[in-house]
């Protein structure tokens, strides 16, 4: 083949990241890892596409485990059941970091608004391709800025996967309390049948202290501090600050598919076990 025929690599893309936005690069391990390793249980090719993209020392996050692909895999199955019967709804992705989330549940209608740190939605944007109902926002998820852009006429459904561990327990309360301070202003429940939902994981206390004092993953990668843990004993304490919320189901990461980890889905049986179980939370506002 002559020289000009050649087709160049793609250049390979070092992320200036560290700190809380660093964690991004996490979960794409895990889902194109998941994705490679089982493709049945978990199909995201573009995942792989971006990792492959990036030139970071991913061992540094130890082992591929299916914690990360298990969320995006339930949080995805959330998405398309909401937009079964809102299809033109706002789906609102806070941050979601290097998520393609949208590219897996995409039903040709919805509107996603994407927000992250400037950091973060700048490496996005050299990774991920552009798309005409994909709008995304280099703010904090705690800037009430945000709801100057959120249209949920059509329907909301927000999304904060591997969020909230990093803010406080007042602020996650208080950006819950934002979005149904906007629905109740937004006339998005006005008799129309729209119901805006929510998703959205925490950590426990327990290991919110550990993570507090440096948890140490793997190769010397030390997590960022992790404020807020929340229990199931807590979880109707934090629904009770917000007018409106109602949770709909709360399941540790075996429950959702214990398939994939029956003894630890068999002890997350027992009261205590699950009392100290990270949660992936779905919630509606009424």
């Amino acid at each position: 083949m002559p020289a000009t025929d050649v087709i160049p690599m793609p250049r390979r893309i070092v992320p200036r990241l560290d700190g809380v936005p660093e964690t991004l690069l996490w979960p794409l391990q895990s889902r194109a890892g998941i994705t490679v390793q089982d493709r049945a249980f978990f199909d995201d090719p573009m995942a792989v596409e971006i990792l492959n993209r990036i030139d970071y020392d991913f061992g540094r996050f130890g082992p591929v485990n299916h914690w990360h692909a298990v969320r995006s895999k339930y949080s995805d199955a959330l998405i398309r059941s909401y937009l079964s019967v809102h299809p033109q709804a706002t789906v609102l992705a806070l941050g979601e970091g290097l998520e393609t989330q949208f590219w897996r549940v995409d039903n040709g209608q919805v509107r996603w608004l994407c927000v992250d740190l400037p950091e973060s939605i700048a490496l996005r944007r050299q990774l991920l391709p552009e798309h005409p109902r994909v709008q995304e926002l280099a703010l904090s998820a705690l800037d009430p800025a945000i709801f100057d852009h959120v249209d949920a006429s059509r329907g909301l459904f927000v999304t904060a996967a591997g969020l909230v561990m990093y803010f406080t327990a007042e602020d996650t309360a208080g950006l819950l309390r934002r979005i149904a301070d906007h629905l109740s202003g937004n006339g998005s429940d006005n008799g129309s049948g729209i119901r805006a939902e929510v998703f959205f994981d925490t950590i426990p206390p327990w290991l919110s202290r550990r993570a507090l004092k440096g948890w140490k993953i793997d190769k010397g990668y030390v997590a960022p501090p992790m404020p807020f843990g929340l229990s199931r004993k807590g979880l109707d304490d934090l629904a009770g600050q917000v007018p409106g919320l109602e949770i709909i189901a709360a399941l540790s990461y075996s429950d959702a598919y214990p398939e994939r980890a029956r003894l630890i889905a068999l002890l997350a049986k027992l009261p205590v076990a699950r009392n100290m179980a990270p949660m992936m939370i779905h919630g509606r506002f009424s």
